[in-house]
Parts: C-alpha cells; sequence; structure tokens
C-alpha cells in the first residue's frame, strides 16, 4: 500500500518491532541472574517491499523474524562430561574423607596407633615388675581401650559404608524424577513447536535438566528437530520422544542366601525387591527396568563417570579397607594370643567371636576370664593352664617367681614383622617369640599403612576435584560469554528501542497531522 495510509502502517510495524525488542530486553534484564537463563535476541528485518510502478519498490516497514537465545551446545555437551567427572571425584573424596576422620590419626590426637604402642608398652612393663598385680591391671586395661577403639573403627566404617549407600539411593531417587520431569518437558517442548517457534524457556530449562542428570553419571544425549532431548546411559536409552521413561534402581545389600536386595527407582521409603533368579550384583550396582515389565526385570547397567560412580568407587573404598582392618586385626591378635598362650596351653589374651564371621574388628575383646582375674595375665615363660577337673577354672602358675620373660616378647612383638594379609606365624616356645617374615610389617606398621592408602587415596581425587573445578570454571566462563546477560549492554538497547520507537511514533503524529489538513482543511 502506497501514500499516507501506506506510511502509517509502516510506522506501525516499527513501533511493532521495537515493543517486541523492548520486551525482548526487558525479559533479559528480568532474568539477568537466573541459572540456566540464556540471553535472547528479537531478531528483526524489513517487510516484503511494495512495487510502485515506473519507480521500484518501496519499503513497508520492518518485522520480529523470530526471538533466538544465545546457546553453545558444544559448551554444553563439555559442561555435562566434565560436570559427571567433577561430581564423580568429589563424592568419591566425601567418602574418603570421612573414612579419614574414623581413622583419626591426625598429629595431636589421640589415636588408634597411640593404643597399640602404649599396649605393648605396658607390656614392657609388666616385664620389669612381673609380680605386679598393677602392672597386669594396666596391662588388661590398655588391651580394653585397644579393643573398644578397634570396635569403635569397625562400627564407624559399617555406618559409613551404610550412609554411601543411602546416598547413593537417593541420588538414584532424583536421577530417576529429573528423568520424568525431563519427559514432561519434551512434550510441552513438542507443543510449543509445533507452530514454528522455539520454546526459548523451556530449552533453557532442559539444558538446566540434562547438566542436572548430568552430574549422576555420564550420559549421552541427542535431539530431534524440536529440541526434544534423548538421554542414554552406559548404552542404555533411559528418555526419548514418545518412549516410556525407564528406571534406575540400585543394589542395596544383600539377604541370608546372599541374593541381591534391589531399591526400586531408589525408593526410600518403599519395600526392596529380592532377587531369587541367581543374579550375584555388588552392593551400589545400578539395574534398569522397563516399568511396562511386571514384575520388573533387571538388567545391569554400568556408569563410567559422575556421582554414582564416585560413590561405587568409595564403597569398593569402604570394603577395601574393611577387609584389610580386619586382616590387621586378626593378625595381631592371633600373634598375641600365641605368645600368651604358650602357642595354645594357656588362655588367650583376646578372643574374635565366631570363626566363622570375618568381621574380627568388630568382635574382638579382652579374654572374659583375663577381664574377671588380672592374675591370669602370662608374663613368665611358664602359663597357667586350664584345670581338666574343673572347667573354666586354671591352675596356679609354676613359673618362678620375678619372672617377665614372656612379658618382654610380648613387648617384642611390636617390632615383629607379619606377613599380610596371611601371617605364618612361625612360633619359637623358647625364645617365645614369632619370626619375623621377609617383607612383613609390624602390627603398627600394617596398620599405619591402611591409613596411609586411604589419605593417598584421599589426595588423588581431591587433586582431581580442584583441577576438575578449574576446568568447569573455564567452561562456564565461556557459557557466560554466548549466553550470559550483560546488563550495560541492556540498558544500551532499551535505549535504542525507546528512540526507535519514538520516532516512528513521531512519523505516525505526521501523518496524522497529514491526512489532517487532507480531510478536514481542503474544500471541495
Amino acid at each position: 500500500m502506497s501514500g499516507l495510509f501506506g506510511t502509517l502502517g509502516t510506522a506501525n510495524s516499527g513501533m511493532n518491532t521495537q515493543q517486541i525488542g523492548l520486551e525482548t530486553s526487558s525479559h533479559n534484564i528480568a532474568n539477568a541472574n537466573t541459572p540456566g537463563y540464556s540471553r535472547q535476541r528479537a531478531e528483526m528485518q524489513a517487510n516484503t517491499p511494495y512495487t510502485y510502478t515506473g519507480i521500484g519498490q518501496i519499503g513497508t516497514g520492518s518485522k520480529v523474524s523470530a526471538i533466538t537465545r544465545a546457546s553453545d551446545q558444544f559448551v554444553l555437551a563439555s559442561i555435562r562430561k566434565e560436570n559427571a567427572l567433577y561430581n564423580q571425584y568429589q563424592y568419591k573424596a566425601d567418602v574418603l574423607g570421612k573414612m579419614e576422620v574414623i581413622f583419626n590419626e591426625t598429629p595431636g590426637q589421640k589415636s588408634l596407633s597411640d593404643d597399640i604402642n602404649a599396649y605393648f608398652d605396658a607390656w614392657s612393663q609388666l616385664s620389669n615388675n612381673p609380680d605386679s598385680s598393677t602392672a597386669k591391671t594396666i596391662v588388661v586395661e590398655n588391651g580394653n581401650n585397644l579393643t573398644d577403639n578397634m570396635n569403635h573403627i569397625a562400627k564407624e566404617l559399617d555406618s559409613l559404608r551404610n550412609e554411601t549407600v543411602s546416598i547413593l539411593e537417593k541420588n538414584v531417587m532424583d536421577f530417576n524424577a529429573k528423568l520424568e520431569e525431563l519427559n514432561e518437558l519434551n512434550q510441552q517442548i513438542f507443543k510449543a513447536s509445533q507452530d514454528g517457534s522455539v520454546p526459548n524457556d523451556l530449552l533453557d530449562r532442559r539444558d538446566m535438566i540434562l547438566e542436572d542428570l548430568s552430574g549422576f553419571g555420564n550420559i549421552e544425549t541427542s535431539f530431534d528437530e524440536y529440541g526434544r532431548a534423548s538421554v542414554s546411559l552406559g548404552g542404555e536409552k533411559l528418555v526419548g520422544p514418545g518412549e516410556p521413561v525407564k528406571t534406575i534402581s540400585v543394589v542395596v545389600g544383600v539377604d541370608e542366601n546372599g541374593q541381591p536386595i534391589v531399591s526400586e527407582g531408589g525408593n526410600l521409603t518403599g519395600e526392596n525387591i529380592t532377587l531369587e533368579n541367581g543374579e550375584s550384583y555388588p552392593v551400589g550396582q545400578l539395574l534398569i527396568s522397563n516399568p511396562k515389565d511386571n514384575p520388573p526385570v533387571f538388567s545391569p547397567i554400568e556408569v563410567e563417570s559422575g556421582a554414582a560412580k564416585g560413590l561405587q568407587e568409595g564403597l569398593v573404598e569402604i570394603d577395601k579397607r574393611t577387609q584389610e582392618f580386619n586382616e590387621f586385626v586378626f593378625n595381631f591378635a592371633t600373634a598375641v594370643n600365641i605368645i600368651h598362650s604358650d602357642n595354645g596351653k594357656g588362655a588367650d589374651f583376646f578372643t574374635l567371636g565366631d570363626p566363622n564371621d570375618p568381621n574380627f574388628a568388630m568382635n574382638i575383646k579382652v579374654n572374659e576370664d583375663i577381664r574377671n582375674d588380672h592374675s591370669l595375665v602370662n608374663a613368665g615363660k611358664e602359663v597357667r593352664v586350664p584345670d581338666p577337673d574343673n572347667p573354666g577354672e586354671y591352675l596356679p602358675s609354676e613359673g618362678a617367681s620375678g619372672d617377665g620373660s614372656r612379658a618382654a616378647a610380648m613387648g617384642k612383638l611390636a617390632d615383629t614383622r607379619l606377613g599380610y594379609p596371611n601371617a605364618v606365624f612361625e612360633y619359637d616356645p623358647d625364645t617365645m617369640t614369632i619370626k619375623n617374615e621377609a617383607g612383613g610389617s609390624t602390627p603398627h606398621g600394617a596398620y599405619v599403612d591402611i591409613v596411609t592408602k586411604n589419605g593417598i587415596a584421599k589426595q588423588q581425587a581431591d587433586n582431581r576435584v580442584t583441577s576438575q573445578e578449574f576446568l568447569l570454571f573455564q567452561l562456564e566462563d565461556r557459557k557466560f560469554a554466548t549466553s550470559g546477560v550483560n546488563i550495560n549492554e541492556e540498558i544500551t538497547d532499551v535505549m535504542r528501542f525507546q528512540r526507535a520507537f519514538q520516532a516512528n511514533a513521531r512519523v505516525i503524529t505526521v501523518v496524522t497531522d497529514l491526512l489532517d489538513t487532507l480531510i478536514n482543511r481542503t474544500g471541495v
């Protein structure tokens, strides 16, 4: 359309275009601090011109062709990948840090190392005064302190294991909830995209959910033409357009028959499922199932990084340290018992509970007979043996008064090198000592080795956390450079749109005056 009305339409389109630009800038400013928000731009272009015969084309104004968001999908994919690695080492470092607190070998703090040294020192003191009941009482009390600390460490390790399984279960539940949220978001994106528009705010939310999901495991993502996301984990597709959402579950224990106990979907309040098909999965193993299957059919799924991997590795570290600690306690108690009882002739100093229960650290105690009667502590070469005629009673010692040779041999055990995990215990009844094993460790050294292994693993995890934090910071900085809202730029745009809007409004005022002159001030 040409003429004044055409000019009026051109100015009106300009006002509409600048108004949309102003609304877009206002939206950016309002979401400047909104997590995951990507800056949006109103893409403006000229309208189709009007062809004026004999003159040429005359412009008809402007329009907004699209509202686009500034987003770099390559950077976002890199963030998801590195976020998975960061969470893996962060969760692992947390578990190892809690184990450090349990072992409590911080300088200046009373620890199991101090109790071990105090126990052997008590035997050395007894060797100097073997007939002293007070010295024997000190040996027994130091033994009680030592076993109490061993019991405490074992119980704390078991509690940490259960806590780690619960955290993994909670993460599985959150992961499944995010999958359901992503599935619903896919449907919303599809509905909003059917008219050809781009649902920018929904896509921002989609990318945030994908980043949250990446914290759990190394997910693989793809997108269709509408922007709907498909997510796979360990080669298994979990969610996608038009497909049911798969469920991730986790093995949280085993029953008395060794069958895995599964927390379906990580449901902390629901009843767990015991698998009865002969499957054998470790605690912490992730399983995948289709919600359409009733009863559910579980298949193992592996993750290479993420919080799930970090917690799984944490469980492995807990199990290793627990096993090593039990082996240390067994070797320590067995060596003490061999020397104290003269290889089984007299009373054992320690009891280890049920021989079929490998939790020696949790079950170790000072022999109840010795706790009740400190005179049963064997300080000399001759040991008190059980009375065959009175079960539970012991015959008097035939050893010479002042003989502290066995107590001295027990004190030397502190420097005896035993094999780990399986010691040989070559006992010499004449010297009352156990032969050193090549490549072995002293009792104190064996315990320190356990603590050192945990410390090294913790330091390695901390180093990886630090490096991943730096890498994520760089990626987030690149993401902000592309997608972040710059307030100064937006204010500048607001001023540009304001001036352009006012200018277009001025054109409309001028055309209105011209029309008034044409209609009301010209006579016929």
